[in-house]
C-alpha cells in the first residue's frame, strides 16, 4: 500500500527537485516501476483516514530527472509496457491514436515517419541524409536513424511521447518533440523472471523469457530474448505473400553498484528481422479486397541492429554526473517493387532489385545536474555524435516483358551497367556533431516556477554521392554544415497542489544537409536547417481526491524551413528543399477516471488541430512531372535527358502551396477506454475495451485531392486477462482491430520516378492468446 506523507500546509506547493535519471538505483527504479504498473494506489490522508484508491501517479524522464508526470510542466504522454501489451502495440506506427497530437505513418513500405503537432520527416527513403523531426531515445541513447523505428518494441518499461520542440535538453532532431523508450533495468538483491508464450491467427508466435539474476548485493544481470513471427497479412495474385514478420530481439544488461552513490550498467542490445516487404496497394489496383494485391515483383525486407551502451551515474555532494556511451550498428536490405503493380497493368515495369544501407554511429553525452538545494536546479551538459553511413541502391526499369535475369545485380554494375539499370547509386555520408546545453529552473515563490534553456547546436556533414545507371555516370563531393542556437522559456503557477497551469516558448532545430543530385536543373545541392517556434499554455488537474486527471494543452507553432521531397526537371535529379513559413496551432486534452471503488477506469485523449502553409511557394510535383514527361513533345525520345524545352515546361507546372494542410495532421484525433477488473472465484478478472479514431488528413504538401487524402478510420480492440489467487500464472486474451476494417494508415506518391500512389493498411483483426509465468 502506497501511502501519501504528510505535507506542511505551508510549503504545499512548494516543487520538490526532482532525482538525476540515467540510471537510478534499483529501489527507486523498482518503486516507480510497480507505479507505473498499478492500477490504482490507496492513499492515506492526513488525519490517517484511509481515503480509498486513486490514480497512480506517473514518474516520467523527460527532464533527465524523474519527476510526477503532473508536476511536470510539458505536454508529455506516458504508456506502460504492460497498457502496450493490451493494445497489441508491438511497433511504433500502432500509437496512433493514443497520444494526442501524434500521427506515425508507414511510408515507402519500409519507413515509419512521426510526426508530432504536423512537425516529422517530410523526406522518405531519404534517411542516410536527412533526420526525423521527433528524435528517438532509448535508454538515454539518442537514435540516430529513422530505420530503427521498424523495430518491434520489446522488454518496454514505458514510452514517453514529449509534444512540441525540446529546445535545450533534446535540441536537434527535434522540432515537432521527442519519443523515449525505457527499457526495464536489472534490480539488486532479487531473482526473478517471466516466462511468456502467444500464439493466435495469421500463426502468430511469440515467445519471452526475461531473468534478472543478483550476484552478491552490488551486481546484477537483467536478460531478456523475445521471437516474434505471424504469416502473411496480404497476398500477391502472381504467388507470393507481403507484410509476414519473422524477428527475434535480445538485451542483456549488468548492473554493478558498489557504492550507494556510484552505479554503471552496460547493455548490449540487438534485432533481426527477416520479412516479407510490405503490402503497398496500388490505387490503380483493381483486385478485390484489401489485402490481396497484383503486384508481379516480390518485396522482402532484412533488419539487422545493434546497440551498445555504457550508462554511469555518480552523485557528488553537490550534483550528479551521468555519462551515456554508446555504439549503433544498422544493416537494412531492402528489396521491392517501385511500380507496386505489374507489367501487364502498366506497359513496364520499375523495381529495385537491391537497396542496402549500412549505418555506424558513435554517441556521447555527459551531463551535470544539481542536488535541488535551495531555490536553483539545473542541468548542464554536452552532446557528441559522429556517424558514417553508406548507401547503394540498384534500379531496373523497362518496356519490354522482362524475364527472371532481368534484375540480377552484376559486380561490375558500375562500371558496366545493365541496359535497363535506370537508376544505381553509392552514396557514403559522414557525420560529426557537438551541442552543448543548459537549463535551470527557479522557483521564484513557492508556487511560481521559471525554466530556462538554452543549446548550441553544430554539425557537419561530408558527402560522396556517385550515380550510374545505363544512360551514363556521374559523381559529386560536397560538404555542409550548420550551427543553430535553439532556446525555452517557461513559468508554470500551481493553483493548489493538484492544479497547475504553465505557459512555454521553445525552439527546435533539424540539420540541413547535402542532395546528390548533381544532375539538377532547380533542386539545389543542399538544403538549410529546420526551425520550429511554438507558444503552449497548459494545464494539469487532478480532481475529485484524485479520482479524475484531466490535461490541457493549446499550441501555436511557427515551422520554418520544413524539408520535404522536391522533383527536378531532370529525372532522378530529385533532393530535399525548404518551404520557407508553415503554421500549425492546436487543442490537446487527456483525461483519465476511477470510479467504482477503483474496478472501474476510464481513460481517454482527444486532439483538435490545424495548420497551413504561409508563404507563396511553388514546387514540383512527381505526378506534375510525369504527365509533362509523357504528354510535351519536347520530352519525347528521351527529351527530359538533354532538351532544356523538356525541363522549362516541368518548371512551369510547379504549383503553389499557400494555404495548403500540412502533411500527417488529422485536424480529429482521440481514443477512449473502459477497464474493469471483476472478482471471480480463485482470482481477478479484468476486462478492457477501447475505441480509436484517426481522422483524415493529407499525406504530402501538394494536397492533391486524387492522390494525398488519406481517409479515417476507427479501430476497437478488447483485452481480457484472468490472475489466479496466490499463484504466478496470468492468462490472456487480445484482439484488436475487432471489426477487421481495412483503415489506411497511410497514402504514398513515390517521387523517384514510378511516380505511383499506393496505400498502407492497419494490422487485420489479429485475436490470440497468452500465458505468462512469473517467477
Amino acid at each position: 500500500m502506497r501511502t501519501r506523507r504528510r505535507r506542511n500546509p505551508s510549503s504545499a506547493c512548494i516543487r520538490r527537485h526532482p532525482r538525476p535519471l540515467r540510471l537510478p538505483p534499483p529501489a527507486a527504479a523498482a518503486s516507480t516501476t510497480a507505479a507505473r504498473n498499478a492500477t490504482t494506489t490507496r492513499t492515506t490522508a492526513t488525519q490517517g483516514t484511509p481515503t480509498g484508491p486513486q490514480i497512480e501517479q506517473v514518474t516520467v524522464t523527460v527532464q533527465q530527472v524523474r519527476s510526477n508526470m503532473q508536476r511536470t510542466p510539458i505536454a508529455v504522454t506516458a504508456i506502460s509496457g504492460t497498457a502496450l501489451d493490451q493494445s497489441n502495440i508491438t511497433q511504433p506506427s500502432d500509437l496512433n491514436g493514443l497520444v494526442p497530437s501524434l500521427s506515425i505513418a508507414k511510408t515507402a513500405g519500409f519507413e515509419t515517419n512521426v510526426t508530432i503537432r504536423g512537425v516529422g520527416s517530410q523526406t522518405p527513403e531519404n534517411a542516410l541524409v536527412s533526420q526525423s523531426g521527433v528524435a528517438l531515445y532509448t535508454d538515454g541513447v539518442f537514435i540516430a536513424n529513422t530505420i530503427s523505428l521498424d523495430q518491434t518494441l520489446f522488454d518496454v518499461d514505458q514510452v514517453e511521447v514529449l509534444r512540441g520542440p525540446q529546445g535545450a535538453l533534446y535540441g536537434q532532431s527535434s522540432t515537432g518533440g521527442a519519443l523515449v523508450i525505457n527499457t526495464k533495468q536489472p534490480e539488486l538483491g532479487k531473482f526473478h523472471g517471466i516466462l511468456e508464450g502467444s500464439g493466435g491467427n495469421y500463426s502468430m508466435a511469440r515467445g519471452r523469457a526475461i531473468i534478472n539474476i543478483p550476484v552478491g548485493q552490488h551486481f546484477a544481470v537483467r536478460a531478456s530474448f523475445q521471437q516474434y513471427d505471424h504469416s502473411d497479412y496480404a497476398h500477391s495474385t502472381y504467388g507470393f505473400g507481403l507484410d509476414g514478420a519473422q524477428t527475434t530481439a535480445g538485451k542483456v544488461t549488468a548492473l554493478w553498484q558498489p557504492v550507494e552513490n556510484f552505479s554503471a550498467s552496460l547493455t548490449a542490445q540487438w534485432y533481426g528481422a527477416t520479412n516479407t516487404g510490405a503490402e503497398q496497394k496500388n490505387i490503380l489496383d483493381t483486385t478485390p479486397g484489401a489485402r490481396r494485391v497484383a503486384q508481379d515483383y516480390p518485396s522482402r525486407f532484412n533488419l539487422h541492429t545493434q546497440l551498445y551502451h555504457l550508462n554511469l551515474n555518480w552523485h557528488l555532494p553537490w550534483a550528479t554526473l551521468t555519462s551515456v556511451t554508446a555504439y549503433q550498428h544498422l544493416n537494412n536490405f531492402l528489396q521491392m517493387s517501385s511500380s507496386r503493380y505489374n507489367y501487364d497493368a502498366l506497359g513496364y515495369y520499375d523495381n529495385d532489385a537491391a537497396w542496402q544501407t549500412t549505418m555506424h554511429t558513435y554517441t556521447e553525452e555527459l551531463s551535470l545536474h544539481s542536488t535541488g538545494h535551495g531555490p536553483l536546479s539545473w542541468t548542464g551538459g554536452v552532446f557528441l555524435l559522429g556517424q558514417r553511413s553508406n548507401q547503394f541502391v540498384a534500379e531496373f526499369k523497362g518496356s519490354t516483358p522482362p524475364d527472371p535475369l532481368s534484375f540480377l545485380v552484376p559486380s561490375d554494375i558500375m562500371t558496366n551497367p545493365p541496359s535497363n539499370l535506370s537508376y544505381g547509386n553509392k552514396t557514403t555520408v559522414s557525420r560529426f556533431t557537438v551541442a552543448p546545453y543548459v537549463q535551470f529552473t527557479y522557483n521564484i515563490t513557492p508556487k511560481l516556477h521559471l525554466t530556462g534553456g538554452a543549446r548550441y547546436n553544430y554539425d557537419h556533414f561530408a558527402h560522396y554521392d556517385g550515380n550510374f545507371s545505363a544512360f551514363g555516370s556521374s559523381s559529386l563531393s560536397n560538404s555542409f554544415k550548420t550551427s543553430e542556437p535553439t532556446w525555452k522559456a517557461e513559468l508554470d503557477y500551481d493553483l493548489s497542489h493538484d492544479n497547475m497551469l504553465y505557459f512555454d516558448v521553445a525552439t527546435g532545430y533539424k540539420p540541413g544537409g547535402v542532395n546528390g543530385n548533381p544532375d539538377s536543373k532547380v533542386v539545389g545541392l543542399n538544403f538549410q536547417p529546420e526551425r520550429n517556434t511554438t507558444f503552449e499554455l497548459g494545464s494539469k488537474n487532478m480532481f475529485f481526491n484524485q479520482n479524475l486527471r484531466l490535461n490541457f494543452a493549446a499550441f501555436f507553432s511557427k515551422y520554418h524551413n520544413m524539408q520535404y521531397i522536391e522533383n527536378d526537371p531532370y529525372p532522378y535529379a530529385y533532393g530535399i528543399a525548404n518551404i520557407p513559413n508553415t503554421e500549425m496551432w492546436g487543442l490537446e486534452s487527456e483525461a483519465t477516471w476511477l470510479t467504482l471503488g477503483g474496478r472501474l477506469r476510464f481513460d481517454g485523449n482527444l486532439t483538435l488541430e490545424d495548420g497551413r502553409i504561409a508563404s507563396h511557394y511553388r514546387a514540383i510535383d512527381t505526378i506534375a512531372q510525369q504527365t509533362v514527361y509523357a504528354n510535351n513533345a519536347a520530352c519525347a525520345y528521351g527529351g527530359q535527358y538533354y532538351n532544356p524545352a523538356c525541363w522549362a515546361a516541368v518548371e512551369a507546372a510547379a504549383s503553389n502551396l499557400n494555404g495548403n494542410t500540412p502533411p500527417q495532421m488529422p485536424h480529429v484525433q482521440g481514443s477512449i477506454s473502459a477497464a474493469y477488473t471483476w472478482d471471480v472465484p480463485y482470482g481477478k478478472l479484468l476486462t478492457r475495451i477501447q475505441y480509436i479514431y484517426r481522422g483524415p488528413l493529407q499525406s504530402r504538401v501538394y494536397n492533391n485531392p486524387l492522390y494525398d487524402h488519406t481517409p479515417a478510420y476507427n479501430l476497437w480492440n478488447f483485452y481480457a486477462s484472468y490472475k489466479p489467487d496466490h499463484m504466478h500464472w496470468l492468462f490472456a486474451v487480445t484482439c484488436s482491430n475487432l471489426s477487421n476494417f481495412a483503415g489506411v494508415n497511410s497514402r504514398y506518391t513515390d517521387p523517384y520516378g514510378s511516380g505511383q500512389t499506393v496505400e498502407q493498411y492497419v494490422p487485420p483483426r489479429q485475436i490470440f492468446g497468452t500465458v505468462s509465468y512469473s517467477f
